[in-house]
């Protein structure tokens, strides 16, 4: 039966430009280096059992790499030094076609945690009666809001730890299982403490905004425009978006394009003008005060701060 390793990482490693270092059993780490081609670094994945693989990352890209490919249906979280919030969330579905721009000069380095809905729906939805669409609404929180600090300490657990075999596996499944845990309580915490619910069709709704955000960002986003993708009324869009995002609008579109610069400030050598332009600022000077407005520093500054940094996480 094929595992996640064969699903998702073979079909995407190979097209993102990496090649096996060495030989493998499907139950040992197994080595990938980005060809020389494309530019320079690692992947190292810690497959447990059928359903759970770690991803250990440090790569560079020197040339711009577009990348496409069908995945599965599957959950990812990972600890990444892009991250403005330091967790990053994926949830995969069932035969999407998903693409992915990598700028050249573009960083990545992570510790990443990836589960099959098999493995949730044996130890999670059939022992406890949790649902998958309840783990789904959870790790989709983690990007509008701070996670939970425990999840940054198991995940860093989880991917520095060197185990091997049938130990080692119980113990990878028990740490995802904790995971887990601690993103569901966080989430039903943060739900005692919300407005009163949206409906199923509200925030449908608001998902077809948001999706419109993340492909639009480097363009002019109208009120108008939003309220229509989410099929409401300006004044009834106005208020449900709050609700759900605990933003306006205009400081949603700000915050996010502001956490794509400074992921590429962060990342890449790309000029501070360039990075200002992709993500839709004509000028300079109006990108440096938004940037500063909402990190306390201007871009130059804080690229000095944070440097482009090499990332040593642990291949043991």
């Amino acid at each position: 039966m094929d595992t996640i390793v064969d699903m998702l990482f073979f079909p995407q490693l190979f097209k993102c430009g990496f090649a096996e270092k060495a030989n493998y059993s499907k139950d040992d780490t197994m080595d990938f280096l980005l060809r020389q081609s494309y530019g320079e670094g690692r992947c190292l994945l810690k497959p447990a059992g059928k359903g759970i693989v770690v991803c250990v990352t440090d790569y560079s890209y020197r040339r711009s790499t577009e990348v496409v490919w069908k995945q599965p249906e599957y959950f990812h979280l990972s600890l990444w030094r892009g991250s403005i919030n330091g967790i990053l969330e994926h949830i995969g579905k069932k035969d999407a076609v998903f693409r992915q721009y990598f700028p050249a000069g573009f960083h990545h380095c992570a510790m990443g945690l990836s589960f099959l809905p098999d493995f949730f729906d044996a130890f999670m939805g059939l022992r406890h009666g949790i649902s998958r669409d309840e783990l789904e609404k959870a790790i989709g929180a983690l990007s509008r809001f701070p996670p939970p600090p425990e999840t940054a300490i198991v995940l860093k657990q989880i991917g520095d730890a060197a185990r091997r075999g049938g130990a080692g596996n119980a113990w990878f499944e028990a740490k995802t299982l904790e995971l887990i845990s601690l993103v569901l309580d966080w989430h039903r915490q943060l739900e005692t403490k919300a407005p009163p619910r949206l409906t199923e069709y509200d925030r449908a709704g608001i998902a077809e905004a948001l999706a419109f955000v993340e492909q639009h960002f480097n363009e002019p986003i109208s009120l108008g425009t939003l309220a229509k993708e989410a099929a409401m009324s300006i004044s009834k869009f106005t208020a449900a978006f709050k609700r759900y995002t605990g933003l306006s609008t205009a400081a949603y579109i700000s915050r996010f394009r502001m956490e794509r610069a400074a992921n590429m400030l962060k990342n890449t050598s790309v000029p501070i003008g360039e990075i200002a332009a992709m993500v839709g600022y004509k000028h300079h000077a109006s990108f440096s005060a938004a940037f500063q407005e909402q990190f306390d520093v201007v871009p130059g500054a804080f690229r000095k701060r944070v440097g482009l940094k090499t990332c040593n996480p642990n291949f043991a």
